[in-house]
């Protein structure tokens, strides 16, 4: 490898590792592990063979000619190794040269579920609306909204990472927690067929879609997901609005919008967001939300909307430490019935710290689908963006200044260069 291309790499890795160690990126609290419930790279699976008392089906996912044929089978745990969508999803990257993989495919935990009861709102409502209207009711006949000034809105401002989910219940959604029958029945018959279809291409032809990989956008529920960040946030507020801002593989910006009603009328990758106080518990309404995927888990619809509450956290001495977060999700199209997740987020620092920073992301990717297949594609292909060789000079003398006698300059940039002096 040339030292100019070594020196790009090494750019890009920089750049990553910049993006990683950044005060907001780090900001992550460690993430508490329950047993059979905390994140999957925990429980990693590595039997190639059923666990004991467990017999294998005849056919399962990893074996069939069609699953979208095996719609009975999809109840059954066996079907799909006892695997999480997580183990699921890196068990081909894991185990794909196995002899005889997929056939030969790892097994999971078959005792390993989080209950669906608690996946499930534990509300009355059956929309957003229905439940947005009735908290403000409630806030109305206590004599709200709370309406604040810039001298009295709550101090909230900081640098927040996200903790452990409240009693477990944000596991489900990242996707390390459950048996795949249990996912699928919160979903609708064509959301069900999505998500296999998805883990199916995943762990069987190793043809992961990844949005990260291809720079697509992270989708709207991706801020809850464990990969994401989404949750290590830098807040501000102030009367009109509070904004939350964050990120790892791409920028997730969400605007609480105090005391307005929606008006888009062009669906947005992170919806459109108001809400109002009701004393110190912000309460939140999203809709007008762009439908996407969480890749390894499900799709969602243009149908998906959120109320969500945001409530100080204190310590035993009534110090504020944090928010207590909750997020209902209402998406007919997508689940039969609503679902939720609880979060804490610890405020880790204040605006005033001088050496926290929220760090922009910018995705650049040149991986591409070949043949069906995610890869790395060379310099050598058209498809090729060389991020650090300005590309746009590239184009120009590829096309238009071919053959010219030109003066010599470097392309590499200087602050790369002076990494080799």
């Amino acid at each position: 490898m040339s030292v100019r291309s070594t020196g790009r790499l090494l750019a890009c890795a920089i750049m990553a590792a910049m993006i990683a160690a950044s005060p907001l990126a780090s900001a992550q609290a460690p993430v508490a592990t329950a047993p059979n419930h905390g994140p999957a790279d925990e429980n990693v699976p590595t039997s190639a063979t059923a666990p004991r008392g467990v017999q294998p089906l005849p056919l399962d996912v990893f074996t069939t000619k069609n699953f979208y044929k095996d719609k009975a089978l999809w109840t059954d745990k066996r079907y799909f190794h006892c695997l999480s969508p997580r183990q699921m999803m890196d068990s081909y990257r894991l185990y794909g040269e196995r002899p005889g993989y997929p056939a030969t495919a790892p097994w999971g935990d078959c005792n390993v579920d989080y209950p669906r009861d608690k996946i499930v709102s534990p509300y009355p409502y059956k929309t957003a609306k229905a439940h947005y209207e009735a908290l403000l009711a409630a806030t109305k006949a206590r004599g709200g909204p709370t309406v604040y000034t810039k001298a009295t809105t709550p101090d909230w401002d900081g640098y927040y990472g996200r903790a452990e989910p409240v009693d477990g219940s944000g596991w489900w959604l990242w996707g390390t927690a459950n048996q795949y029958p249990t996912y699928l029945s919160l979903l609708t018959p064509d959301y069900q067929q999505r998500m296999l279809q998805g883990s199916y291409h995943e762990a069987v032809t190793n043809a992961p879609q990844h949005t990260a990989a291809f720079c697509y956008p992270e989708g709207f529920i991706r801020w809850w997901s464990l990969a994401a960040q989404g949750g290590n946030f830098q807040l501000t507020m102030n009367p009109y609005q509070v904004q939350f801002v964050s990120g790892i593989a791409a920028n997730f910006v969400r605007q609480v919008l105090i005391g307005r009603t929606h008006v888009q009328k062009v669906p947005q990758w992170y919806g459109e967001t108001v809400g109002f106080w009701d004393k110190d518990t912000l309460v939140t309404w999203t809709a007008n939300v762009q439908p996407w995927i969480i890749h390894s888990l499900f799709e969602f619809s243009g149908q998906m909307e959120t109320v969500e509450t945001y409530k100080p956290a204190y310590d035993a001495k009534g110090a504020f430490i944090g928010l207590d977060h909750e997020a209902v999700f209402y998406d007919p199209q997508a689940f039969v019935q609503p679902v939720h997740v609880k979060f804490r987020f610890l405020r880790q620092a204040r605006l005033d710290d001088p050496n926290r920073r929220f760090s922009y992301v910018e995705c650049l990717s040149n991986i591409k689908n070949v043949d069906g297949r995610p890869t790395q594609v060379a310099p050598s292909d058209i498809r090729y963006t060389d991020y650090y060789g300005r590309p746009w000079a590239k184009n120009w003398d590829q096309y238009f200044e071919k053959g010219w006698d030109k003066p010599e300059s470097s392309d590499i940039p200087a602050d790369i260069a002076d990494l080799f002096k």
